[in-house]
């Protein structure tokens, strides 16, 4: 997790915003371009990720994407990132609102909703129920999902195996990242079709350079929230 200096406090909530999107479509290094912008302007932010954030949630993340030995179903799955989602939101992300910070996420429920219901097939009301109970209702004021085809995806998981600087930063493909690509089909879909009527998700084209996404993430950010990003 990482903070931005805070400029001189405030009693307004925060700004939650969660990036979202199938892998490889670049969602760390849009948070981490926009909390640059933040800190420049002087707004106060936190970045995090999911699941992770606490010393707790991130010991629940090594279980679920660092053991591929490990054989865990969807509803296991929806278990273990929710018990990780519970201790993150009461530990980082509320007290980050309360506080009047800019909250940048990378992941939430948006990616249950979409990995373990659309492309693992738990039901759509077994998620609502456990997901509540973690989060105690806290969603996001917006989730910008980087929309990229899976080739691309795959394409750039594969250049950054190949480049050690990256290797180096973002290590060896998780549990996850090494599904096949029909399960990964499916969690692009499924991302289309929550966007389609969800008018908290708004979808951002990934592909391009990084200055051309940044631009597009700057313009989303700048209408949804002008007077945090205008």
């Amino acid at each position: 997790m990482a903070a931005g200096a805070r400029a001189g406090g405030g009693t307004d909530r925060g700004c939650f915003i969660a990036f979202e999107g199938p892998e490889g479509a670049g969602k760390s290094l849009q948070i981490e371009r926009l909390s640059r912008r933040l800190s420049e302007c002087g707004v106060p932010y936190v970045t995090t990720r999911e699941p992770g954030g606490t010393a707790a949630a991130e010991a629940i993340r090594e279980v679920i994407l660092e053991r591929p030995e490990l054989r865990l179903d969807g509803i296991a799955e929806l278990l273990l990132f929710s018990a990780s989602r519970r201790m993150h939101v009461e530990e980082i992300i509320r007290p980050a609102l309360e506080r009047g910070d800019v909250v940048l996420c990378d992941r939430f429920e948006l990616s249950t909703r979409v990995y373990q219901g659309c492309a693992r097939g738990v039901p759509a009301e077994t998620i609502r129920r456990v997901t509540s109970a973690a989060t105690g209702g806290l969603l996001p004021d917006l989730y910008v999902v980087l929309d990229v085809p899976v080739s691309v995806g795959l394409s750039r998981q594969l250049e950054r195996l190949s480049d050690p600087e990256q290797l180096g930063l973002f290590g060896l493909p998780d549990r996850i990242e090494l599904e096949k690509r029909r399960f990964m089909e499916r969690v692009r879909t499924g991302y289309l079709e929550l966007a389609a009527r969800d008018e908290r998700i708004e979808t951002v084209d990934g592909v391009g350079t990084p200055d051309e996404v940044e631009r597009r993430v700057g313009s989303l950010v700048a209408r949804r929230f002008p007077s945090r990003f205008g």
